[in-house]
């Protein structure tokens, strides 16, 4: 697909003009790579579950 903001309207997809009801889906595509957006989605998982761990560890250690 090429850059700009689409539409889907009833299943139907087109490129996006003009003012659009509330009940359409707008996107747009990436200008990312799969590769790029599965490293970003991995590394935000691995800097959450150290974030959970940690904050798991502060709130159960005894004073």
């Amino acid at each position: 697909m090429s850059a700009g903001v689409f539409v889907s309207k009833n299943g139907v997809v087109t490129k996006a003009k003009g003012y659009q009801p509330k009940e359409a889906l707008l996107f747009a595509p990436s200008k990312k790579n799969s590769s790029q957006i599965l490293r970003e989605q991995r590394t935000a998982m691995k800097h959450n579950n150290k974030q959970i761990k940690d904050r798991f560890a502060q709130a159960t250690k005894r004073a």
